[in-house]
């Protein structure tokens, strides 16, 4: 009877001890409670964009920014995130107007396909503005591990990056490079960050990210926030050429870290394929640049890791 008891404990034990995954759901709102979409040029787009007394949009326990510059110059300007329906990938004579589209060409259903008809999370962060414009915060101030998200890049500025959309040009230089980086807080006030390229030019080669692509951000650990810059090489007298959108869906995170386990030591034996560093302009070199860079780390498995460090 000791030995039964003995085990039922350990089994209680074992599932208080089960970490619980939050996945962004963008069909259940928690503020506002219902999402309405309004026509906007070649998309459905959440009737609030252009309100610049909504500040947040809220999906339990994640909350992102909206318009955190302040205002939204009359209703003609938005930032931050918004949320959308559009099936619409093709080039467009207005950009602006049909600023809306993404390369994957929907959102992701439950069932993790691509659907016109399901939403997905889209971000504007003109470095103009400064930034922090595109962050999110957890509603019960709590930490949370981050597991990663899907990611993909706007039809906007994959045609601005694949053929130039004036003032943007063309990636046609060895090098060239458009970065999506996450940074996040923990409980010590410490920052970390990864990133992940949504479009480039190497070895001679334009790819960029048209399918919805899982971003491991894993190594950012446990955070309170996260906040995303985008960068790109193309840079003008007035900051970023590249138009600064991109989308993500499915962002998840969990109430507890994974418990190391001998399995971490195969990740430390792992052999080294390359080593780049980005500065935050998106440039990538295979030396530091002096300032602050992303160190992108490629093993030869296809995993990547990435460390911020100061040179």
């Amino acid at each position: 009877m000791k030995k039964i008891s003995t085990l039922l404990m350990a089994a209680m034990a074992a599932v208080s001890m089960q970490a619980t995954d939050y996945v962004l759901n963008l069909n259940a709102p928690s503020y506002p409670e219902v999402i309405n979409y309004t026509a906007n040029g070649n998309a459905q787009v959440w009737s609030d964009t252009y309100n610049e007394e909504e500040y947040i949009l809220e999906f339990t326990p994640f909350m992102f920014g909206h318009i955190l510059s302040g205002s939204s110059w009359g209703g003609s300007y938005w930032d931050g995130f918004t949320v959308v329906k559009c099936s619409d990938n093709a080039k467009q004579a207005n950009w602006i107007t049909n600023q809306w589209g993404i390369m994957a060409g929907g959102g992701l259903n439950a069932a993790g396909q691509v659907d016109a008809n399901e939403p997905y999370l889209f971000a504007y962060c003109p470095d103009f503005m400064g930034p922090g414009l595109c962050t999110m915060y957890y509603d019960d101030e709590n930490t949370y591990y981050v597991k990663g998200m899907y990611v993909n890049i706007s039809a906007y500025s994959y045609y601005a990056c694949k053929e130039g959309a004036a003032p943007a040009r063309a990636f046609n230089q060895e090098g060239d490079s458009y970065l999506l980086t996450a940074s996040g807080k923990d409980a010590n006030g410490n920052t970390k960050s990864c990133s992940i390229e949504l479009a480039g030019y190497h070895n001679g080669q334009f790819t960029a990210l048209t399918d919805w692509t899982w971003f491991d951000m894993s190594s950012l650990g446990n955070v309170e926030d996260l906040t995303f810059v985008v960068t790109t090489t193309d840079m003008g007298d007035w900051g970023a050429n590249t138009p600064l959108y991109f989308a993500i869906d499915k962002l998840t995170v969990s109430d507890q870290a994974p418990v190391p386990t001998a399995v971490d030591d195969v990740t430390a034996a792992k052999t080294i394929a390359s080593v780049k560093y980005a500065n935050l302009a998106g440039q990538m070199s295979d030396t530091a640049f002096d300032g602050v860079n992303v160190k992108v780390t490629t093993y030869t498995d296809g995993t990547t890791a990435t460390q911020k460090l100061v040179k």
